[in-house]
């Protein structure tokens, strides 16, 4: 990339090229002029880049960085574990993270994703996710939320059970969320808990983010409707 470290990203197209190619179109803002560049890049040249492992946020406990290839394992380890995700409102799906193939093409809006993973400090072993996106594509809660002007970013996040009950879920969210929501200019935040699981809606209150409806899921079956209900929370920033 020869924009410049000043220069400001404008516009990030990425395209799938079958069977293992992606074009990327990037549009950058210096001083003077919008740059515009193409690249072509194969998984294997992906997968070859260098990511640096260092956290992004530490605190007292815990460690938190991008959700790389080599964490991934362990996380979908435990997202396969039926109490957590009955309180996350589906069933295992494999996180979608930076080096995860899909597909795109110039007529879609882009939906940008973020995850970021949790280690304990001690052990560096994987023990969590946060996620932050933003809702681009009809989803369960977009009828919530679609009157607003503008597209909210949707925060996800999830915990080894043995972890829960000790703080450690809003120790790292208390980290993150402030630092995610400066840096990236967000200015509506949600996020959902299922309606018994009252540590996550806590964690959701305690983050100043407030209840805003009630959200039934139509993928659960009739017979477990009134287990798996969620309530809705908003924040809006600016």
């Amino acid at each position: 990339m020869f924009a410049g470290p000043k220069s400001s990203l404008e516009e990030l197209i990425v395209n799938f090229q079958p069977p293992d190619s992606f074009s990327v179109k990037i549009a950058f803002r210096s001083s003077e002029r919008i740059i515009f560049e193409e690249h072509t890049f194969t998984v294997a040249d992906i997968l070859a880049w260098p990511v640096s492992t260092e956290p992004l946020l530490r605190t007292k406990r815990l460690e938190i960085g991008l959700l790389l290839p080599s964490d991934e394992p362990e996380i979908i380890d435990f997202i396969r574990e039926p109490n957590v995700w009955k309180m996350r409102g589906e069933r295992y799906s494999p996180l979608v993270n930076i080096h995860s193939i899909y597909q795109s093409n110039d007529h879609e809006v882009p939906w940008y994703r973020y995850h970021f993973v949790l280690q304990m400090r001690q052990s560096k072993k994987p023990i969590g996710f946060i996620s932050f996106y933003q809702i681009s594509q009809p989803s369960l809660v977009t009828p919530l939320i679609s009157q607003t002007p503008y597209e909210p970013v949707m925060l996800s996040y999830g915990l080894r059970e043995p972890y829960w009950g000790q703080g450690l879920m809003f120790e790292s969210l208390s980290a993150c969320v402030p630092w995610f929501v400066a840096s990236q200019t967000v200015r509506e935040l949600v996020g959902f808990a299922e309606i018994n699981n009252r540590g996550s809606r806590r964690i959701l209150q305690k983050l100043g983010l407030q209840e805003y409806e009630l959200l039934e899921n139509p993928r659960i079956s009739a017979d477990l409707k009134d287990r798996y209900k969620f309530i809705v929370y908003k924040k809006r920033y600016r």
